[in-house]
């Protein structure tokens, strides 16, 4: 398919205007904005909520400290990156949002959670009010609920600080990773940078789902120069979307990243908004807000939000705000900042000068201001009273909330793709029945998309040219770009906007097209998609399929051959499936696709060609099923992907010596059918494990680990593995296939076994 807009060459002289970035803009005062846009009950929220925030990161501090003591023996451990100087940033950009609006957070989040939380709740009715506590609401008004769901939010907050079982995310998480996905607060990373390939997936959901919503993607100055950053912002701006995704992202610059200052001194430029100019000729709608006023902040968001909704965004906000504590408690600040910077940003300290407008607008006077600070203190006193007799998560409970049980199996036809631009493919079978491997994977992808309309895939070049093996051709004239679309050469960004979308609504299926390229995305791999349900207390569900590829005699060397599946089976919370077949590939895909957790799908390159009986007629094959290839009686050989097909060669040449291996297929390393392996051992009593990639640290040690675990009484001689060398993937056709497993050495190893 050729692609709609032609590249021609053009050189004509000229300069390329960038335009400004407004600074400062807004000016107003309370007394302006009263009666204008803002209600006197939401002027006193403000303020409200700025002191909720700092007293509870003061109750914090007081905690570490040891003058905060709820009951005798009391002890704090946990994090203390604190917020205190920034609150106008969390509570002003709450307010400005919808209740049901989408926000990602960060390490020094309390802030963020207090005021989501809050300006969420302060948004529902009754029977939502009771939903949210998981009460009944029949007969209680809301008058009587907010309140109670008002304390319970502070409660519940200062219980995951606490790491308790009552707490947001179960003790899981602790205060760098709050979430309440009820609110829509995707969470809290601790991960400079982490959540914005998150929020960016988010903002692709809203704009597919058409919900209406915004995402605000709060983040430090730090995290702009982080790479994830540059992907994310690009990716949301791309001109292939129907619009720009409707995401904020708010740059909460405190001046420091943790000692490194990012004017004159880790960046060159005085203003990170200026960045927004590489993004969109719209410069991303970029602005540096005064984040030491919470209605300058408010009035920015607010607009943000409007221009997302109207379907112009994406946009970027750089508040300048200032954080009064070090990076963290045990940070000495005064080791690389005057006492003087500090006095100076304190005496435009957001809650006091926002509080003295109070009395000449005639919100309150100066006494109600302090009875709504000792109020406000009380409520925090309280948190922290019912935090401390909340109990200690059970130990037994340790696995809980790492996997999701449920898949989209049951989906009603109301999910279905409503009308299809052309019919999708399936692919002609020859006289035994068989199609390619590549065919199998893309009717596999066909099926699903047209079943469920909520799956959308995405990658490197896998629209209009089909992707680099030829595996998604036709997709995209079927489903259009809207379900299939380009991403950039950006692998972080596929993976954090893959996990953000199945979070929000969403089940993408995303593509690296090397296995050799996910180092790349590892911390979106490893540290976002894997961890989020665990880490936010069993909360979360992320329906995404990262499908890649592993390679080898192709004669590409060092970064496009390797067998990195290992370092994926490392990481808890991920499912990484490997078939051998094409009846495995569609089977194992489309279960992958309806699974409610992230898999890693890996398919080998050399395997595409091959062909395989596929039925055409429905069927799914579950994750955790190993296969047995072929029966026998004197040794056993493990081998998935390419190298199954190995040791179904090897097992005929040790046939005509009159050996008869079994073959065993796992099918999916996690979650492992160990059950099967084991049970084919106690047949033969020997084992060898066939793997691709580098011998030390390969999957198959965790094979033969897991086979002698169970089935140790039933080996005869100690397992072997036959796997690469431990070098990188060399280019030369000999050192190649010198490297990789052979049928002759895999048969060469049961021998020795048997004669051992």
């Amino acid at each position: 398919m050729v692609k709609e807009i032609e590249v021609l060459p053009e050189f004509r002289r000229g300069a390329i205007a960038l335009g400004s970035v407004a600074a400062f803009r807004y000016q107003g005062t309370l007394e302006q904005e009263l009666g204008r846009r803002l209600s006197k009950d939401e002027a006193v929220g403000l303020l409200e909520w700025m002191l909720a925030v700092r007293s509870f990161e003061q109750m914090v501090v007081a905690m570490k400290e040891g003058r905060a003591k709820p009951h005798e023996g009391f002890s704090f451990t946990g994090a203390t990156h604190l917020s205190i100087g920034q609150e106008a940033v969390a509570v002003g950009t709450m307010a400005a949002l919808r209740p049901d609006d989408y926000i990602t957070s960060t390490h020094r989040g309390h802030g963020h959670a207090i005021a989501k939380g809050a300006y969420s709740l302060l948004g529902m009715n009754a029977e939502q009010l009771a939903e949210w506590m998981g009460e009944s609401w029949e007969g209680q008004g809301r008058e009587e609920l907010l309140p109670r769901a008002l304390q319970l939010h502070l409660n519940r907050t200062m219980a995951e600080l606490l790491g308790r079982e009552d707490g947001y995310c179960r003790g899981r998480g602790g205060g760098m990773h709050i979430a309440d996905f009820h609110v829509n607060h995707l969470g809290a990373n601790a991960i400079v940078g982490g959540s914005l390939g998150i929020a960016t997936g988010a903002g692709l959901a809203a704009q597919r789902l058409e919900n209406g919503r915004v995402v605000a993607c709060l983040f430090g100055d730090g995290a702009a120069n982080n790479g994830i950053f540059h992907e994310s912002l690009n990716f949301s701006a791309m001109s292939q979307l129907p619009y720009g995704l409707p995401a904020i992202y708010i740059i909460e610059n405190n001046q420091y990243g943790m000692t490194g200052q990012q004017r004159g001194e880790v960046t060159g430029i005085d203003c990170l908004a200026r960045r927004g100019a590489a993004y969109n000729r719209d410069n991303m709608h970029a602005e540096v807000v005064n984040g030491m006023d919470v209605l300058a902040v408010w009035d920015a968001v607010a607009r943000a939000a409007e221009v997302c909704r109207a379907k112009q965004g994406p946009v970027l906000l750089e508040c300048l705000t200032y954080r009064y504590m070090g990076h963290s408690l045990s940070d000495q600040r005064v080791r690389y900042r005057s006492r003087e910077e500090e006095d100076a940003w304190r005496d435009k300290d957001c809650i006091e000068t926002y509080q003295q407008q109070f009395p000449d607008a005639g919100v309150m006077s100066e006494e109600e201001i302090a009875s709504l600070r000792a109020s406000v203190e009380e409520r925090v006193a309280e948190a922290l009273t019912w935090a401390a007799k909340s109990p200690e998560p059970d130990p037994a409970t340790i696995t809980e909330g790492l996997f999701a049980q449920s898949t989209s199996e049951d989906i009603g036809a109301d999910l279905q793709t409503r009308e299809l631009l052309r019919p999708t493919r399936t692919y002609r079978r020859d006289s035994e029945g068989r199609i390619m491997y590549r065919h199998a994977v893309c009717e596999a992808l066909g099926e699903e998309m047209k079943r469920d309309r909520r799956v959308v895939l995405f990658g490197e070049d896998v629209a209009d040219y089909g992707g680099a093996f030829q595996v998604t051709v036709g997709l995209l004239e079927a489903f259009g770009r809207e379900r299939v679309f380009n991403a950039p050469i950006s692998e972080a960004a596929i993976v954090g906007v893959a996990a953000g979308a199945s979070m929000c609504g969403l089940r993408p299926v995303a593509e690296i097209m090397y296995i050799d390229f996910m180092p790349l995305a590892m911390d979106q791999v490893a540290n976002q998609a894997a961890k989020t349900r665990y880490m936010f207390g069993g909360n979360a569900t992320l329906p995404m399929v990262v499908r890649t590829t592993v390679g080898g005699g192709r004669g590409y060397a060092g970064q496009h051959s390797q067998s990195l599946e290992a370092m994926l089976t490392q990481v808890p919370g991920l499912k990484v499936v490997a078939p051998s077949t094409p009846y495995d590939a569609k089977g194992l895909l489309k279960s992958a696709i309806r699974d409610d957790n992230p898999v890693i799908f890996i398919e080998h390159q050399l395997l595409y060609t091959e062909r395989g009986v596929v039925p055409e007629e429905e069927y799914t094959l579950p994750l955790g099923s190993a296969a047995v290839r072929r029966e026998g009686k004197d040794v056993t050989l493990v081998a998935y992907l390419k190298m199954a097909q190995v040791a179904m060669q090897a097992a005929e040449l040790l046939a005509e010596e009159g050996i008869e291996a079994e073959v065993v297929d796992p099918r999916t390393l996690i979650p492992l059918d160990v059950a099967t392996i084991a049970a084919s051992v106690e047949k033969t009593g020997r084992l060898v494990v066939v793997c691709q990639a580098p011998k030390t640290g390969c999957f198959g040690e965790h094979i033969a680990y897991r086979a002698q675990e169970i089935a140790f009484s039933s080996f005869k001689c100690p397992a072997k593995i036959v796997a690469a060398y431990d070098i990188p993937p060399p280019m030369a056709q000999t050192l190649e296939m010198e490297n990789l497993p052979s049928p002759e050495s895999v048969a060469r190893a049961a021998r020795e076994m048997l004669s051992a």
